[in-house]
């Protein structure tokens, strides 16, 4: 067996001994997060596919505009078998004798065809055919913009796990700092083994701590792999240098100012929404199949034609016979079951349809806006408040750690202060989480979401 195929069945044989050896894992940025994911989406994909086959209906219309042009070909072999025959005429008999021939007949041909007038619905098919291609790209720009919507949120809630382990990490650190404190005072004297269990008691909880927002952050990396249409069970890290949790009030009144304006936000997002576009192609493409059924109704159509053939009972005498022959039909439907009337207006009711779908769609535009706006300004509110009382919490820590230090103060009072401020840094981590969130759902309902 060679060298390399030898490492590689050891390594097999590793992985599958010991699935918890730690490999290496990858650090994604967002914008690879969100370019691995539209790779992997088979929803991507199928779009793709059929933007590739409607290209080819598009060019089939094209086409169409054209003259065809056919060849045909022909060998007939025809017997006339007679027993014979005795016919009178004017009382003379007259024997007819047997017959049994065979006659060749070869023919060649070339046909063409054309649509000389209908009404120019073969214009218009051409046209629609190149709108359901508009439809499609729009589709396909959706689809790649939910996506990325999509990643953005599990991306975020990984960085925010990620912040909420190291500060149940920290929270322990200081929780097993004070019990070799504590440890210390006992030596001393100046405190009993039950405020040691009480703070054992404690380390073991923030340990629980840890271990929940560990678990917690796995599943959130979970969710992530998911989005992307990757393997769950793959090592991923996150780090993106350009989101930063760490904004300051004048950033984040920057923000709130920037979508401030819901008008502006509004015509924004009717000009950029994939969803709002593609409502519009629906309308659009309803309305040129009204305007192609509607023709057919009226409008008779006219198609040119020419025939050339050649024929003979030899193949080699088949140049000596040729016939030629062009000219022009003329078709106009006087009735047919109301089939045509029928579509005509079957095609103006679904102009209606897709034009209230889009005055509803306009409606919902409008108030994901300001539902958006008012949640990124209850998370600046949040920020501020949890801000005021981590500054109260963080001076009830100090004092209860002296007061316990002097003998003025009981344990209880220090884990209390210390959880309480722990709570509070977690809940401010989430606020700022939240709030960069709340801003990318905003660009996401008014169309502005960059990948």
């Amino acid at each position: 067996m060679p060298l390399l195929r030898k490492l590689k069945y050891f390594l097999a044989i590793l992985a599958a001994a010991l699935p918890q050896f730690a490999f290496p894992q990858s650090e994604l940025t967002l914008n690879e997060a969100v370019r691995i994911a539209l790779g992997n989406s088979t929803s991507v994909s199928n779009l793709r596919k059929s933007l590739q086959i409607q290209e080819l209906s598009t060019s089939t219309a094209r086409g169409s505009l054209f003259p065809d042009l056919s060849m045909n070909a022909s060998w007939t072999r025809n017997n006339t078998f007679s027993e014979g025959t005795v016919r009178f005429e004017n009382g003379v008999p007259i024997i007819i004798p047997k017959q049994d021939t065979w006659i060749n007949n070869f023919r060649l041909g070339l046909s063409t065809q054309v649509t000389v007038f209908d009404g120019f619905n073969n214009y218009a098919k051409l046209d629609l055919q190149k709108e359901k291609e508009k439809t499609l790209m729009v589709q396909l720009d959706r689809e790649t913009n939910d996506i990325a919507y999509s990643v953005n949120n599990a991306y975020f809630n990984v960085l925010k796990k990620d912040k909420i382990v190291a500060a149940n990490e920290q929270n322990l650190q200081d929780s097993r700092n004070q019990l070799e404190r504590i440890n210390e005072y006992l030596n001393v004297g100046k405190r009993t083994i039950a405020d040691v269990y009480r703070q054992d008691v404690q380390v073991a909880q923030n340990e629980l701590a840890v271990e929940r927002a560990k678990n917690d952050l796995s599943k959130s990396k979970v969710d992530l792999l998911r989005v992307m249409n990757e393997n769950v069970d793959a090592q991923v890290g996150v780090a993106d240098l350009s989101i930063r949790s760490d904004l300051t009030d004048a950033e984040i009144q920057m923000i709130l100012q920037k979508y401030a304006n819901s008008d502006a936000l509004y015509s924004q997002a009717l000009q950029k929404r994939f969803d709002y576009k593609s409502g519009l192609q629906d309308v659009r493409t309803s309305r040129m199949q009204y305007e192609i059924d509607n023709k057919t109704l009226w409008w008779p159509s006219v198609l040119g034609f020419a025939n050339y053939s050649l024929s003979a009972s030899r193949f080699g005498d088949i140049a000596n016979s040729r016939t030629f022959n062009f000219g022009f039909s003329l078709n106009y439907p006087i009735f047919q079951g109301f089939s045509l009337s029928n579509r005509a207006q079957s095609s103006e009711i679904a102009v209606k349809q897709k034009e209230d779908i889009l005055r509803s769609l306009e409606i919902q535009i409008k108030s994901e806006i300001r539902k958006a706006y008012l949640d990124l300004e209850t998370q600046y509110k949040q920020i501020e408040i949890i801000k005021r009382n981590i500054r109260s919490a963080e001076q009830d820590k100090i004092l209860s750690e002296e007061n316990y230090r002097l003998g003025l103060g009981i344990l209880l009072d220090v884990q209390t202060a210390t959880t309480k401020l722990n709570l509070l840094q977690i809940d401010l981590i989430n606020a700022y989480y939240d709030f960069l969130l709340a801003e990318r759902q905003l660009q996401y309902y008014t169309g502005n979401l960059t990948y």
